[in-house]
């Protein structure tokens, strides 16, 4: 006998275990926190298996828990292409998506997400804006785009985490930090550096001030292959998101930071409501199946 299982089931167990706890959990899915612990003591009766477990830091997964996680995600994907298979390309002939992105999203995330939007919807129009953080949240803001791809969470528009990845130190080849596999902030204290022009990165400076590290800042560079060439030179060294990384490498070395800061990437978009083509683009983004950046 197949087991009674719900999606909202699945999507509350998804937002617990991606967000920690129950309060959260309830805030991103927009039910009540009984609501949520309800769905997850369903869902373990109907398994018969234990799926979290409660702490004083939080929320948990079991081992069947983190099994079950993965086949969670999968089934709300699979829900999501086959909500969105059903539908008429027609439907948007002479609509235009609008999308804004920041850069490592757009040269990295956006062309798998545009693929089957095209498939879909071949009549509908798409325009892509790319920016910095603030000027994606801005546009967002103002309506100049449907959906915003940026790493700020801004409270005046509705939030989703559709990918996330790390913070990585990008040192010249030869620099001598480059022998360690893994690098604190603090040990870049007085280091030269040189980092990105493209809005307020509150997260980093956070993550810097907190580990007590000052980089000499040489300067702030817009284009991130101005930055990876700098560093490739020896000019400098650089902390960037994993997604900026070039294809090419050479020349670089690349650390992971301990402890680990990882950057969410969200889709923003305007709470006074979407346009059809900005709905349609929504429902196709891996919201509520995301996986770990590795």
């Amino acid at each position: 006998m197949h087991p009674n299982i719900t999606f909202t089931q699945l999507r509350c167990f998804v937002a617990v275990a991606e967000t920690g706890g129950f309060t959260s959990a309830a805030q991103r899915i927009h039910l009540t926190q009984s609501a949520v612990s309800q769905a997850i003591a369903g869902l373990e009766e109907v398994l018969g298996v234990k799926l979290l477990t409660r702490t004083r830091e939080g929320v948990i997964l079991t081992d069947m828990g983190e099994a079950a996680l993965i086949e969670a995600r999968s089934l709300l994907a699979g829900a999501q292409r086959l909500a969105a298979v059903t539908r008429t390309s027609d439907k948007l002939a002479g609509a235009t998506l609008r999308v804004g992105s920041v850069q490592s999203a757009a040269a990295r995330l956006l062309p798998g997400w545009l693929k089957p939007f095209r498939a879909l919807y071949p009549q509908a129009g798409i325009t892509l804006h790319e920016g910095s953080d603030d000027e994606v949240t801005a546009w967002v803001l103002a309506g100049a785009v449907d959906v915003g791809i940026t790493g700020q969470a801004h409270p005046d528009l509705d939030n989703h985490i559709v990918a996330n990845d790390d913070y990585v130190l990008v040192l010249p080849a030869n620099h001598r930090l480059a022998r360690t596999a893994s690098i604190g902030l603090e040990a870049i204290d007085g280091e030269r550096a040189i980092f990105s022009d493209g809005g307020d990165d509150t997260q980093l400076e956070t993550a810097l001030a907190a580990a007590g590290a000052k980089p000499q800042v040489l300067f702030l560079a817009r284009d991130n292959s101005t930055i990876f060439a700098m560093v490739r030179e020896g000019i400098a060294l650089t902390i960037m998101p994993d997604l900026t990384l070039p294809d090419d490498t050479s020349g670089l070395a690349v650390r992971r930071l301990t402890p680990t800061l990882r950057r969410d990437l969200h889709a923003s978009t305007r709470k006074a409501g979407l346009s059809p083509a900005g709905k349609a683009f929504m429902e196709l983004l891996p919201i509520g199946s995301l996986t770990e950046a590795g």
